[in-house]
């Protein structure tokens, strides 16, 4: 597909370069070229282990994830820039997947979700786009590809943290939201002509209060456990990520309900990757 054209000098006041030589900064604003088309592809990879209950037995299953999908910027609108993405098609491999499930796939392809970010890439709200029945779990998805930034300029070294909501309260029936914390820290950073880029580090701490769902009407009790950890290289006169992979190790233990006050314990390893279409 058509790569995005770059924007000209004065869309790159989103930049503020400070400083000079290594001691290098930029101030971080989300201001992407209006009407520009990001497609993606994302991959996931998870491997899960049953270590105890009543699925001991059961031997791992590993699930493999391709999300196509389309970033469009809407433009300027009421509390910051609207920015829709919409399904393209998503297939799933796993032992788990039975009759029709990939039909049930394909009936996501066209979905859409539309977000506003503010000029630090905040949230402000999110709902479904025109043309497309609106998607919760799309939406939260499209913010999880996003980071905030911070207040001020940061350059090579300079880390800052941030919670961010998580699309499982509308995949398993949590009660209470999911937030994970995870710490950005600049890796590199570039500010060759036309395009600036950063590479920022991702670490992201699952939280280690339980979290309570409601499944088939009875309450159920799960805690996590683990540091998801990864890179994300950004172009900031694009506004959109070019690459980025995030994964790691993941104790899950799971209790009430059908599984008893014992419950079962599972340890998942995920790997994910974005990338860009187009971008080697």
């Amino acid at each position: 597909m058509a790569m995005t054209r770059l924007p000209h000098v004065a869309a790159l006041l989103g930049v503020i370069a400070a400083g000079c030589g290594e001691a290098k900064k930029v101030t971080l604003r989300y201001h992407p070229p209006q009407g520009s088309t990001f497609p993606y592809l994302m991959e996931q990879s998870n491997s899960v282990r049953f270590e105890s209950g009543q699925m001991a037995k059961v031997p791992e299953q590993k699930i493999q994830m391709h999300i196509y999908f389309t970033q469009t910027i809407t433009g300027p609108t009421d509390g910051g820039t609207g920015v829709t993405m919409r399904f393209d098609s998503v297939t799933m491999d796993g032992p788990m997947m039975g009759p029709g499930f990939q039909a049930a796939l394909d009936s996501l392809r066209g979905r859409s979700a539309s977000v506003v970010f503010d000029d630090r890439r905040n949230v402000v709200k999110a709902a479904g786009a025109p043309g497309g029945e609106p998607s919760p779990v799309l939406a939260k998805g499209l913010r999880g590809l996003s980071f905030p930034f911070p207040d001020g300029p940061v350059g090579v070294g300079d880390s800052w943290s941030a919670e961010i909501d998580l699309p499982l309260g509308q995949v398993a029936g949590a009660n209470t939201p999911f937030r994970a914390k995870t710490k950005f820290t600049i890796r590199e950073l570039a500010t060759s002509t036309p395009d600036t880029t950063i590479l920022v580090a991702l670490e992201t701490t699952l939280p280690t209060e339980p979290i309570v769902m409601t499944q088939q009407g009875q309450a159920v009790t799960m805690k996590l456990a683990g540091t998801l950890t990864g890179d994300q290289l950004y172009s900031v006169s694009r506004g959109a990520a070019i690459h980025s992979k995030l994964g790691g190790t993941i104790g899950i233990d799971v209790s009430g309900g059908s599984l008893g006050a014992k419950g079962m314990h599972m340890t998942m390893t995920q790997a994910t990757s974005l990338n860009l279409s187009g971008v080697p």
